[in-house]
């Protein structure tokens, strides 16, 4: 029975893996028909092999009703770079409950990649992929993307390079996510 469970698993991230490297759709944050938004950028800048500050976070409607979202690493032209992005690379979005929540964000659900690391130095984009699996197909479950979106362009550098700082809204999202825990969201890197 066990095998079974894990044959199954292997199939899911082979199908994700598959989908992930042949679906080249990608919406910008202004882009009407994305699901899924970027509300914190990842650093414009970073040292390679170092973790990126600030985390990537990404919010999507609740009602959408995605099972998780999963980054990949694309390069200059639009390709998934594989064995080259580290950390978390899936999560589940999870409701942010505070009093500072306005009515209009109260359906937002969030997804932190608290530890994400580029292996080399290099220009790229991070994609966001909102995940719906469906279950109903007789070859096993599917995973489909069922929304995306990228980030700016992140350029790893070998050397050290200056910490980017984020913007005001990003870090009050960030201050919010930390307190209201769940997220796992680090502090500066620089933070003394």
């Amino acid at each position: 029975m066990m095998a079974g469970s894990s044959h199954r698993a292997e199939h899911i991230c082979f199908i994700l893996k598959k989908a992930a490297v042949h679906n080249n759709h990608s919406f910008s944050k202004q882009d009407t028909a994305a699901m899924v938004t970027v509300e914190v950028q990842p650093p414009s800048q970073v040292q390679a092999g170092a973790v990126l500050y600030p985390p990537l976070v990404v919010s999507s409607d609740s009602e959408a009703a995605y099972d998780f979202v999963q980054v990949v690493l694309l390069d200059p032209y639009g390709r998934v770079v594989e064995d080259q992005l580290y950390g978390t690379l899936s999560m589940s979005s999870q409701a942010l409950t505070d009093r500072s929540a306005s009515r209009s964000n109260n359906s937002l659900e969030y997804a932190v990649f608290p530890d994400l690391v580029l292996s080399y130095a290099g220009s790229y984009t991070l994609r966001v992929n909102a995940i719906q699996m469906d279950y109903s197909s007789f070859e096993g479950p599917q995973a489909i993307i069922a929304a995306s979106t990228t980030s700016r362009e992140i350029i790893a550098y070998d050397q050290s390079v200056a910490a980017d700082v984020p913007s005001a809204d990003e870090q009050s999202l960030l201050r919010r996510l930390r307190r209201h825990g769940g997220f796992g969201v680090p502090r500066s890197p620089h933070h003394r």
